[in-house]
């Protein structure tokens, strides 16, 4: 298991001020133009590549900041366990887009708080990764419990104020809880002699 980074034990709000400034400053630009695109409007992709690598891991990347991650699978499926599973990289990226709009929202609206910690428990059947008409597979219930630490009173009229935009406005919320439009292009060429490779994405 790797170790885990390092943690600043500065309050989550000590970046409030400068993050009010930029987050306002985005709001007048959003206003001023809603159909810009990212980083100045709100317009914005998100691109990432997946490749596999052997024994059911596979290496992701984004196609805009180049980093990169692997993603594994559990031992009883086949995979070697060594990363993070597809899905614990799905609900763990929803949750860091949560916390990051909950910030915003925080920062905006000046509701301080010290500590932010949210856990997330997804259930799911998962028969249908490897059987055909079985129900559907995904995400059934996603419960999500928020832990904030304040060193002041809480103002908690306001926090409640804040979590419910954040659950209104994040992402990633948004994405699980409403649908989505799919599409899946597949291309098939030799290995002996490769085709240039493509993306093709849906507008």
């Amino acid at each position: 298991m790797a170790d885990k980074p390092d943690v600043n034990h500065e309050p989550v709000c000590a970046c409030f001020p400068e993050l009010k400034k930029v987050t306002l400053d985005r709001e007048a630009r959003y206003i001023e133009d809603p159909n810009a695109a990212a980083p100045q409007g709100p317009q914005s992709t998100v691109e990432v590549a997946v490749r596999s690598i052997g024994e059911l891991n596979e290496l992701a990347s984004s196609l805009k900041s180049g980093r990169s991650w692997v993603i594994s699978e559990p031992a009883h499926v086949g995979g070697l366990a060594d990363a993070p599973t597809p899905l614990e990289y799905l609900l763990s990226g929803v949750l860091g887009c949560f916390a990051a709009v909950f910030a915003f929202y925080a920062a905006k609206w000046d509701v301080k708080y010290d500590t932010f910690e949210a856990f997330a428990k997804a259930d799911l059947d998962v028969r249908g990764h490897m059987m055909e008409d079985a129900p559907p597979s995904g995400f059934r219930r996603v419960t999500i419990q928020v832990d904030i630490g304040v060193s002041e009173k809480p103002d908690q009229e306001a926090l409640d104020r804040v979590l419910e935009a954040a659950m209104q406005g994040c992402p990633g919320i948004s994405t699980l809880r409403d649908p989505v439009h799919l599409e899946a292009n597949m291309n098939v060429s030799s290995t002996g002699t490769p085709a240039e490779r493509t993306r093709k994405f849906a507008n």
